[in-house]
């Protein structure tokens, strides 16, 4: 069936088209130009009344929703929170785990497994594992007792035993740290710097062992300090300064300040901008619930019930759109390569992330307001 998407501004990765018109036949985009005999070969045309369209969001840092986690989610769960963040306009989401014992995590990666060969068209891509493999002096919200020393062995086996595993997250300046970078991308393995504390000359010997992506860039790592009164660069001038590494940003206003966000923009560009959302299991609860007694969802974040320090993420990808915009302005193409395109090719996806023929047709219509109107995709969940 051929879908037409007329009357629409069509954000590609270089320009905004106006008079265009978008087809899409099972699923993958066949046409896009100003031929009006395509409304004729139409099955079904949609007349877009001068919204935006867009390339779905794609995620690679999601933990959850709901008051679910997809550590010890069940099937059924793990389609809940693909629903969620589908309605929010994400096409492509990469489930992400946190450090816990590795059996628990083994059996949430056998359930992914089981769900995946039940939806093999589901929104939900593949696994990134956040740790265990992280720094205690980083450990963020995560549990610090339970991290452990990279390894390499352990690398090889989850991998070999659940083809699906395609990022690992680990802090390099761990014993093993470094080979475990060079082993990971060796077996086809994204490999991100996370939950580090590194110094610069640590992550820049990174770089050159594997590790490709700054996870959560500013939180979890550390930035310039003064040691014996001398200043030392830290993981954050090293993830600004390196052109070819990615930066995940969690772009929620609240993680990250409009200041930063505006300041990474500038370091980094858009084409290695990765907006993620991190979104932990209280995104899409209410302002005031509590989470087992020790956070509490309030000003649109989630936070220790001290309030001195966040306790993860409630955001979706619409909302780090519009939060985006406003730090940079309104560049519907820079919006849309940061949380669309770049984060595809950051994962190695060539074939989504933008509007252009013979990519897939997950599409999005939004409003002035940036507020999505209407989603297209085949996905399912």
């Amino acid at each position: 069936m051929t879908t037409l998407i007329k009357n629409a501004r069509i954000v590609t990765s270089k320009e905004i088209l106006t008079g265009y018109v978008c087809s899409f036949t099972d699923g993958i985009i066949d046409y896009i130009g100003k031929e009006k005999n395509k409304v004729s070969e139409a099955d079904v045309i949609i007349d877009a009344q001068n919204n935006y369209l867009v390339p779905g969001f794609v995620d690679i840092h999601c933990h959850g929703c709901m008051g679910m986690s997809f550590v010890g989610a069940t099937e059924e769960e793990l389609g809940q929170m693909a629903a969620y963040h589908l309605s929010h306009g994400t096409t492509t989401l990469f489930p992400t785990t946190y450090t816990s014992g590795m059996e628990e995590l083994e059996l949430s990666l056998d359930t992914f497994k089981l769900y995946k060969e039940k939806h093999p068209y589901s929104s939900l891509e593949a696994v990134h594992m956040e740790g265990p493999w992280l720094s205690p002096l980083q450990c963020g919200a995560q549990a610090a007792t339970l991290m452990q020393t990279p390894d390499i062995e352990e690398l090889r086996k989850l991998k070999e035993r659940y083809p699906f595993l395609v990022r690992v997250d680990a802090a390099p300046e761990l014993p093993n740290g470094m080979e475990f970078g060079r082993v990971g991308s060796e077996l086809g393995l994204k490999v991100g710097v996370a939950h580090s504390d590194a110094v610069f000359t640590d992550v820049e010997k990174a770089v050159q062992n594997g590790y490709t992506i700054m996870t959560h860039l500013y939180s979890g790592m550390k930035g310039v300090e003064r040691v014996n009164a001398y200043r030392i660069a830290g993981a954050i001038e090293a993830g600004l300064y390196f052109d070819d590494v990615y930066a995940e940003v969690i772009a929620d206003g609240k993680h990250l300040p409009l200041e930063l966000l505006k300041l990474i923009y500038k370091c980094k560009g858009p084409e290695k901008i990765c907006l993620v959302t991190d979104a932990t299991r209280g995104c899409g609860l209410p302002e005031g619930t509590i989470l087992s007694g020790v956070s509490i969802i309030e000003d649109g974040v989630s936070k220790l019930m001290n309030r001195q320090a966040f306790s993860g993420s409630t955001a979706t990808t619409d909302r780090l759109y519009r939060t985006m915009a406003q730090a940079i302005g309104k560049d519907m193409v820079a919006l849309s390569i940061m949380s669309s395109l770049t984060p595809a090719r950051a994962m190695g996806l060539d074939d989504r992330g933008e509007i252009a023929v013979g990519k897939r047709a997950d599409l999005l219509l939004l409003n002035e307001h940036l507020e999505i109107e209407q989603i297209f995709t085949d996905r399912q969940v």
